[in-house]
């Protein structure tokens, strides 16, 4: 209790010299000593932005194509019984999504989910699961659905599966 008062009755002190000018108020800059190292210089920034990359129909689909593809796919597998709204259903980040590029240059994605439609108790327990690829001008949307949430030797059996036929 001691201590905690003369804490206080320093800070106040300090606050009371600082609000007369006798503090500065502002730290005083440092002057570079020989025992402190050198900054390093920052990288040169180019005047010029990066060219963006082109893409069109032609462009075969990426890890990033294929998570925006499944979950463009699956939200209506997320809906209740009774209907559904769309902003209730939230997806795992693209950061921990499951996204792999099969054998057969498709790529399997799985992302859990948070489906505010139906159930509370039933909320996190599904996921979407897509099999998609091709190019942007002609996708291949070989699987895509719900399931439940799986775990990691499922996701590891199942990433590489054959497709169903129909």
């Amino acid at each position: 209790m001691k201590a905690a008062i003369l804490t206080s009755t320093a800070v106040a002190a300090l606050l009371v010299l600082t609000g007369c000018g006798l503090l500065p108020s502002s730290p005083p800059s440092a002057s570079p000593s020989a025992a402190s190292p050198t900054p390093e210089p920052s990288p040169s920034v180019s005047a010029e932005p990066a060219e963006p990359e082109v893409r069109d129909a032609s462009t075969p689909f990426d890890e990033w194509d294929a998570y925006l593809a499944c979950r463009q796919l699956t939200p209506p597998y997320f809906y209740s019984e009774t209907g559904g709204d769309f902003a209730a259903v939230e997806y795992a980040s693209f950061a921990d999504s499951f996204i792999y590029l099969r054998t057969d240059d498709l790529y399997f994605v799985y992302s859990e989910v948070e489906n505010g439609n139906g159930d509370p108790a039933l909320s996190s327990v599904g996921a979407a699961n897509c099999i998609v690829g091709g190019t942007l001008g002609n996708p291949r949307y070989e699987q895509f659905g719900a399931t439940v949430r799986l775990t990691p030797a499922e996701i590891d059996a199942a990433k590489d599966a054959p497709l169903a036929t129909p």
